[in-house]
């Protein structure tokens, strides 16, 4: 689904309770929980969506920066938070970028969950992603720079192949 930036528009959203405070705060993510023990987080998590709103104390605590982040929600205790559940809010479409960051640095520097996580990308090089949906969980792959990138774990394709691609090609 194309949305236009501007727009207020129904999405799913984390409800969580701050336990310092005890606020509510709602963050949306892509409704796919799931874990990653093949690169070494095996907690239950969901995938925060940046291209919508986020309450500035939220953006701060997830570090999400120009849509992108570091973090994701976990369902179990973390300590800051309590995840109550998914909810459907309204909200503001800002951006039309999203998606989870990884770290830069070459394999043989990071430690060995940044390996995995390569050679888990290595995997998917080559794999198809007809109808702009990723080859992993099937989430719809955004444009952006020309190619189709998965806002879950930022598999990359050709956009006009659908295919997926070597991070060095990107």
């Amino acid at each position: 689904m194309q949305y236009e930036i501007g727009k207020t528009y129904e999405v799913t959203c984390a409800e969580l309770r701050w336990k310092g405070d005890g606020l509510l705060f709602y963050i949306p993510v892509f409704d796919n929980l799931h874990a990653d023990p093949q690169f070494g987080f095996p907690h239950e998590h969901y995938h925060i969506d940046g291209r919508f709103e986020i309450h500035p104390r939220m953006r701060h605590w997830f570090k999400v920066s120009d849509g992108h982040t570091l973090t994701v929600i976990v369902t179990h205790n973390n300590g800051s938070y309590n995840f109550l559940k998914l909810v459907k809010r309204r909200l503001l479409l800002e951006r039309q970028s999203t998606g989870l960051l990884f770290s830069t640095e070459p394999p043989e520097a990071g430690s060995e969950n940044l390996i995995n996580y390569h050679a888990w990308y290595q995997s998917f090089v080559g794999r198809s992603c007809k109808g702009k949906r990723c080859p992993h969980f099937g989430t719809e792959m955004l444009e952006r720079n020309g190619r189709l990138v998965c806002p879950m774990h930022h598999l990359t394709a050709d956009a006009v192949m659908q295919v997926i691609i070597a991070e060095g090609e990107r």
